[in-house]
């Protein structure tokens, strides 16, 4: 009984006081970081968004292109002088051309910029959507390395059990030698003592699939059992409270820049754009010997300027506003959804933390009566009934004790998370 105890108060240890996330927990979580696959497949697409950044700010630079052409015309216009064997022909019929050909923007009224900012912005989006992608698998392993703590706990339960119904089963068949007990008194103990064992193998299985799961998440098998004798810190969350550190949030204000963007980028398209071109090589065409190719060049600005484009551009501006304030409501609904589930979740912390101060009256309660039952059945005093009725008691607290302090992790867990903590840093 004594180690039954001992067991017991191990376990409920969690409550004595708050600690940090335990330091194998961390570690499986950085694992994770550099393990998922998921996260490695974002973690690429913010290397291609980094290069759009750099490919719109590459719209700025001079393009510089080669070029060469060659065409056979027929008939060419040809003029020949009576009385003589001249003949005047204004252009060759093979028409050859070779050079280089260059155009560099001078001023767009900033449709570049706004085209820069909007990569940039996107670039930033999908980063901090890394980061929320890392948050959520962060606490997907926190979720799995509670349970596994907890279903150890539960395994530890069960042979503490196993271990005080084996010593029962010997006290009943002493009595049954001494004629002070009955076969069916044994028979019910054994049958009790199988569905216990068969219990801890339905825990064992349990155990073995979270173990399966965790090493899915972070590429690492368990070197070591973890144990839940820890509490989670708990943030303060009122109301009122934005919950600007949650990722989601941050996220969904990152997707409200972009459309910003958008709306800056649409309005852009509005204005001119003013080019300076240039170009020079070799072609023929050239009085008076129009088929020997000579030295040219050329040089010159244009300007670009938008007139009508049937209200195109005017309905993707209108596109990009609406955009915009779906935007703004998509961050309402998250920042009011977080406020709702961190509401529920201090009301599952409250509940969890009276029902483990009444489980741990319980559990007092339950090993005294225990205590007191085997004294008196050695006695003589009560039935094996009565013994029977205090050991179900005992485990009914035990498990109920381990279910609480369970379900007070996981809500503590989930408001961490709603609150944006990184307990793994």
């Amino acid at each position: 009984m004594k180690k039954l105890l001992f067991i017991i108060l191990t376990i409920s240890a969690a409550g004595a006081s708050a600690q940090e996330a335990p330091a194998d927990l961390k570690s499986l979580v950085k694992h994770s970081f550099d393990h998922f696959s998921e996260i490695k497949a974002m973690e690429t697409q913010q290397k291609i968004a980094a290069d759009k950044t750099t490919l719109a700010r590459a719209n700025r630079l001079p393009e510089v292109n080669g070029v060469a052409g060659y065409s056979h015309v027929y008939p060419v216009p040809k003029i020949a002088f009576p009385g003589t064997d001249l003949v005047f022909q204004p252009m060759p019929s093979e028409n050859v051309n070779a050079g280089i050909e260059a155009r560099q923007l001078l001023l767009d009224f900033g449709k570049s910029g706004s085209q820069i900012k909007q990569s940039q912005a996107q670039a930033s989006l999908l980063g901090t959507q890394t980061a929320e992608a890392k948050e959520n698998l962060a606490y997907q392993v926190a979720d799995v390395y509670l349970a596994i703590a907890f279903l150890q706990d539960n395994i530890a339960v069960q042979d503490a059990n196993i271990r005080l119904l084996e010593e029962t089963e010997k006290m009943v068949e002493n009595k049954l030698k001494h004629g002070d007990a009955i076969d069916l008194d044994l028979l019910n103990t054994r049958v009790k003592l199988e569905t216990y064992r068969n219990r801890k193998v339905d825990y064992q299985n349990s155990l073995q699939k979270q173990l399966a799961n965790l090493e899915y998440l972070t590429g690492e098998p368990l070197k070591d059992s973890i144990h839940s004798n820890f509490n989670w810190p708990m943030p303060a969350a009122q109301a009122d409270v934005a919950f600007e550190g949650n990722t989601a949030v941050k996220t969904a204000i990152e997707k409200e820049k972009v459309a910003e963007t958008g709306v800056q980028l649409a309005k852009s398209q509005y204005k001119p754009s003013l080019f300076a071109q240039a170009g020079t090589g070799y072609k023929n065409g050239y009085l008076p010997d129009v088929s020997v190719p000579k030295f040219n060049y050329n040089a010159g600005v244009s300007l670009s300027v938008p007139i009508f484009h049937g209200k195109k551009l005017r309905t993707q501006e209108h596109m990009a506003a609406t955009e915009v304030e779906v935007a703004k409501w998509n961050t309402q609904g998250i920042k009011d959804n977080i406020r709702k589930e961190a509401a529920q979740q201090l009301s599952d912390i409250a509940a969890s933390r009276e029902r483990l101060q009444t489980a741990e009256t319980l559990l007092q309660q339950a090993n005294r009566a225990l205590t007191l039952a085997q004294s008196r059945y050695k006695n003589g005093v009560i039935t094996y009934l009565d013994l029977q009725n205090a050991q179900t008691s005992l485990l009914e607290a035990e498990i109920s004790k381990i279910q609480y302090q369970y379900q007070l992790s996981v809500s503590s867990l989930a408001l961490l998370q709603l609150n944006g903590n990184e307990f793994w840093k």
